[in-house]
C-alpha cells in the first residue's frame, strides 16, 4: 500500500502591494522631475526680430519671446530722460509659449518719442516656481537713438518734359545732405547724386525715365529716405508725352530655329534641353530674355558715380533702323502665334561685319556671350547710364577697358537671336531700358542735361559746354518731343 505525502506550500506573496509601491514610486519620481523642471525652468528667451539701434517713424520694433514652461506676463517700455512710456503690459491666462511685440512709433498716438537717445526695456515672466513661486523672469535692455523728423526736399528745376520711354533730369535739394534720394516712377527708382560743381553739398540731380510700359499718368516724385527709414515724397511739374509703340509680326521657321537655338543652348549652361527645337526657342525667348534683362538691370549697381562722357552719343555710322525701341513683337510658327515679347532697343544695319564704334566715352563692364544678345558689350557711362551692343561677331576690347567715343570696339554679326547681320543697340538707365534716339540728339542733351548742369553747377559748366552744341542754343521752355 502506497502513501502519498502532501508537498509543503510556503506563504503566498501578494502582487497588489508591490504594484502599488511601484506606482507610488513613479508618481513621486514624476512629481520630483516635474517640480524640478518647474522650479528650475530656464528663463524666457527674448530677442529682437529687427534692428532697433536707430528708430524712425516707420521703423517697427519687433520683439519675440519664447518659453517652454509658459509665459505669464510681458512688459515693454521706452525711456527717454526721466520719462518712461509703456508699449506693452500684458498677462496671459492661460500661459502661452510664444509672444510677439510689433510696435511702430508713427502708428501709436499714445506714445510720443522725441529725437535723441533712449532705452528699450522688455521684461518677460513665466509660470515656473522660480522667484519664490512668482515665476522666473528675463529682462532685455537696448539703447537706441530716435530720429523722427523726415528729410526735406526742395525741387529746384522748374520745367520737365518726358516722352514715354524717354528721360529727363531734375535738380533738387535734400536735407540732411547725406540722405539717400532719387526719383520714383511706379516700381522704378532712379538714384540721385550730388550735383558736380554745386556750392551747396545738399544739391542733388537725378536723371529719370518714364518706362515705356507704364501708364503715362503714373506719378513721378522725388523720394528721400534716411537711415531711420523716415521717408518724404515730393511731386514736381512734369509734362508727359504718351506714345503708342508699333506692333510687328515675326515669322519663325525651322531654318531660323536651327540657326539660333543650338548656339544659345551650347553657350548657356543654365538652360535645360527640352528635346524639342520649338520648346527650346520659347524657353530662350521668354525665360532667358527675362533673365538677361534682369542681369542688365543689375549691372547698374556697378556704374561709376561720375560723368564719363562729354559729347552726345553716336548712332552706328551710316546705319538703317530695322527695328525700333519698344516694338511689340508677335512671334508666329507655321502661321500660328506662339509668343509675344517687346524689343527693347534698336536694330541697326549697314554691311556685314561692319565696324561698331563706342557711342561715347566710358568703361567696359561686359564683353561676353550673353544669351539672346549673343556676343555682347556693355559700356558704363556713369551715374547709372549704360549702352549695350549685341549680336557681335568679334570683340576689340575686354572688360574694364576704357573706351573713347567713336573708337572701334567690335564688328557687327548675327549671334544670339539674330536672323541676319546687324547691331542691336540699347541704352539703359538704372536698369530701365530707354529710347536711345534722345541720347543721339545734341539738342535734347543740351536742353535736358547740360543746361541744368550749367544753371546749378557752375564748376561743371566747362565740361557741360563741351558736351553739347558749342553755340549753346537759347532755351525756349517749349517741349522737345
Amino acid at each position: 500500500m502506497q502513501y502519498r505525502t502532501r508537498a509543503k506550500v510556503g506563504p503566498r506573496l501578494s502582487l497588489l502591494p508591490t504594484l502599488i509601491m511601484i506606482v507610488l514610486a513613479l508618481v513621486v519620481a514624476g512629481a520630483i522631475f516635474v517640480g524640478f523642471r518647474v522650479l528650475f525652468a530656464p528663463r524666457p528667451r527674448i530677442s529682437l526680430g529687427a534692428p532697433f539701434d536707430l528708430v524712425g517713424r516707420n521703423r517697427p520694433l519687433v520683439v519675440e519671446v519664447k518659453d517652454r514652461t509658459g509665459l505669464k506676463s510681458l512688459r515693454a517700455t521706452v525711456t527717454q530722460g526721466d520719462k518712461e512710456q509703456v508699449i506693452v503690459d500684458e498677462t496671459y491666462d492661460p500661459p502661452r509659449n510664444e509672444a510677439q511685440i510689433k510696435w511702430s512709433p508713427a502708428q501709436d498716438p499714445k506714445i510720443r518719442l522725441r529725437d535723441g537717445p533712449g532705452k528699450l526695456t522688455v521684461t518677460a515672466r513665466n509660470v515656473s516656481w522660480g522667484g519664490f513661486f512668482k515665476g522666473r523672469a528675463s529682462t532685455f535692455s537696448k539703447s537706441f537713438t530716435a530720429r523722427l523728423v523726415p528729410p526735406r526736399i526742395e525741387v529746384l528745376t522748374r520745367q520737365h518734359y518726358v516722352n514715354q520711354g524717354g528721360c529727363d533730369m531734375v535738380v533738387y535739394r535734400v536735407t540732411p545732405a547725406e540722405t539717400e534720394s532719387g526719383v520714383v516712377v511706379g516700381s522704378a527708382f532712379f538714384k540721385g547724386f550730388p550735383l558736380p560743381g554745386a556750392a551747396d553739398p545738399a544739391v542733388r540731380f537725378a536723371i529719370f525715365a518714364l518706362p515705356y510700359d507704364v501708364d503715362p499718368a503714373t506719378p513721378i516724385r522725388v523720394r528721400a529716405r534716411d537711415e531711420a527709414e523716415n521717408e518724404s515724397l515730393v511731386g514736381f511739374w512734369v509734362k508727359v508725352f504718351p506714345r503708342t509703340f508699333r506692333t510687328r509680326e515675326i515669322e519663325v521657321d525651322d531654318a531660323f530655329l536651327n540657326k539660333v537655338v543650338p548656339e544659345i543652348m551650347s553657350q548657356t549652361p543654365s538652360l535645360t534641353d527640352q528635346g524639342d527645337l520649338l520648346k527650346n526657342f520659347l524657353a530662350i525667348n521668354r525665360d532667358l530674355r527675362k533673365a538677361n534683362n534682369q542681369a542688365i538691370a543689375d549691372l547698374a549697381a556697378k556704374s561709376r558715380a561720375e560723368f564719363l562722357w562729354k559729347e552726345p552719343f553716336l548712332q552706328l555710322s551710316n546705319s538703317q533702323v530695322e527695328a525700333a525701341f519698344a516694338d511689340h513683337r508677335i512671334y508666329k510658327y507655321h502661321g500660328k502665334e506662339i509668343d509675344r515679347q517687346d524689343h527693347l532697343g534698336y536694330d541697326l544695319a549697314t554691311v556685314a561685319r561692319a565696324p561698331v564704334a563706342a557711342s561715347n566715352d566710358g568703361v567696359t563692364i561686359m564683353a561676353q556671350f550673353f544669351g539672346i544678345y549673343g556676343n555682347t558689350i556693355v559700356v558704363d557711362h556713369g551715374y547709372g547710364l549704360l549702352s549695350l551692343y549685341g549680336h557681335l561677331s568679334a570683340f576689340n576690347i575686354k572688360e574694364e577697358d576704357r573706351v573713347k567715343r567713336a573708337q572701334t570696339i567690335a564688328q557687327s554679326g548675327e549671334t544670339g537671336l539674330a536672323g541676319g547681320d546687324h547691331l542691336h543697340f540699347s541704352m539703359i538707365l538704372h536698369g530701365t531700358q530707354v529710347d536711345a534716339r534722345e541720347w543721339w540728339d545734341p539738342h535734347w542733351i543740351h536742353d535736358r542735361i547740360q543746361a541744368k548742369l550749367e544753371e546749378f553747377g557752375p564748376a561743371q559748366q566747362k565740361s557741360a559746354e563741351a558736351a553739347g552744341n558749342p553755340q549753346r542754343p537759347q532755351r525756349t521752355g517749349k517741349a522737345r518731343r
